[in-house]
């Protein structure tokens, strides 16, 4: 049987019965470092990894099928991986409606400045503000998330265009009301949203991330935002841990009032969480029977 090692993962009963019937489980606290990693993994067919070190390990690894309870781990060739026997599948989608549900709140919230007016305790000159209804929103990531968001913008009557690898940024973006950045982290979205992207953007513009800071200019961004150029921007500070406050980037971003920023949340539900372990679970199931399922290519 195929021998199974979880890294970090709190397994339910129900789990531990569906791998112990196809392998060998054994279960491990999360790694401490590298060569901890590649320690507590040495000689297994399957690696469950809650992501601790996982990325800096991936290139070390030979003959192993790894997966995690997320979607984006961060850079790596795949091509690479593949030639010494390693595969790495993702819960693709599991996390997809609460992040969805995230871009939005803040969708609205950068539009319609509701957040000030919410249990308002002094009175406040009457502005009108912006409705979503025609306004156009390029999506920079057409996969599951990305394709998702544009379906609810839709239903609020904006009109909706995706970035296409190929395109030109610049000009896709030149009219923008809106761009919301989805994408994925490979060698091609390596900071593909640069100063002078920022920069070239409509005055008045809105900017939204769900992803990490390896496809954007942080400061491109701030610079075009104290420039007038960008009106807003909402960013959620993946890949820092959940709720803290007190690292560089979320600093740094928290220190402009015109970026809403939050702690690596966008995707803390429940429901998220259960469907992201499902997956995992599943994609051991798949790979087993020989059929892997949600291999990330990049």
């Amino acid at each position: 049987m195929k021998k199974i090692i979880t890294l970090g993962i709190d397994l339910k009963d129900e789990y531990k019965k569906r791998l112990m019937a196809i392998g060998d489980l054994v279960s491990l606290e999360s790694p401490e470092s590298v060569e901890d990693f590649l320690g507590k993994s040495e000689g297994a067919d399957i690696i469950y990894s809650d992501g601790g070190y996982l990325l800096e390990s991936l290139p070390r690894l030979k003959n192993v099928f790894v997966t995690y309870p997320y979607i984006e781990l961060g850079s790596f060739s795949s091509k690479e991986l593949e030639k010494n026997g390693v595969l790495v599948a993702n819960a693709s989608g599991g996390n997809r409606d609460s992040i969805v549900e995230w871009v939005t709140y803040m969708t609205l919230s950068l539009f319609r400045q509701f957040f000030p007016k919410v249990r308002a305790i002094e009175s406040f000159p009457f502005e009108l503000q912006e409705s979503l209804n025609g306004k156009k929103v390029l999506i920079v990531g057409h996969g599951s998330i990305g394709s998702q968001i544009g379906v609810l913008c839709q239903v609020f009557g904006m009109e909706v265009r995706f970035f296409e690898r190929g395109d030109n940024l610049l000009d896709s973006s030149k009219d923008a009301d809106l761009v919301v950045n989805a994408l994925n982290c490979n060698p091609s979205s390596k900071n593909l949203l640069d100063e002078s992207f920022f920069i070239n953007l409509k005055p008045g513009c809105y900017f939204i991330t769900l992803v990490r800071p390896y496809t954007y200019d942080i400061d491109g961004l701030i610079k075009a935002i104290n420039n007038g150029i960008v009106a807003g921007a909402a960013i959620d500070c993946d890949p820092e841990d959940s709720g803290d406050t007190t690292n560089v980037f979320y600093q740094k971003a928290l220190g402009n009032s015109k970026i809403l920023v939050t702690p690596h949340v966008a995707f803390s539900t429940k429901q998220a969480s259960a469907n992201s372990r499902e997956i995992a679970i599943q994609n051991i199931e798949a790979f087993i029977k020989g059929e892997p399922k949600n291999i990330v290519k990049k």
